[in-house]
């Protein structure tokens, strides 16, 4: 499932943003949330913040559960490999 195709993720996002968090940190969130390891991979080499929350207080490393999304971002040096 890609981003923002879940039902009710456009609530959470719209959610997100009102917390002031950056875009690029909202979308590490995303992509830890789907353990989509590229798009972690790319959004840290943009500079996403991995100390970011979710509206309910996780960061991305206690978002995502896949061994390779969670290494990259455990990390994150490991992305400019990637």
């Amino acid at each position: 499932m890609g981003m923002l195709a879940a039902e009710g993720t456009y609530d959470r996002l719209e959610k997100m943003l009102k917390t002031g968090t950056a875009p690029v940190d909202l979308l590490l969130l995303m992509a830890a949330s789907e353990n989509d390891a590229p798009k972690i991979a790319e959004l840290i080499r943009a500079g996403a913040d991995l100390e970011s929350k979710d509206i309910n207080g996780k960061t991305a490393g206690q978002i995502a559960t896949s061994e390779e999304a969670q290494e990259l971002i455990g990390k994150p040096e490991l992305a400019y490999t990637f």
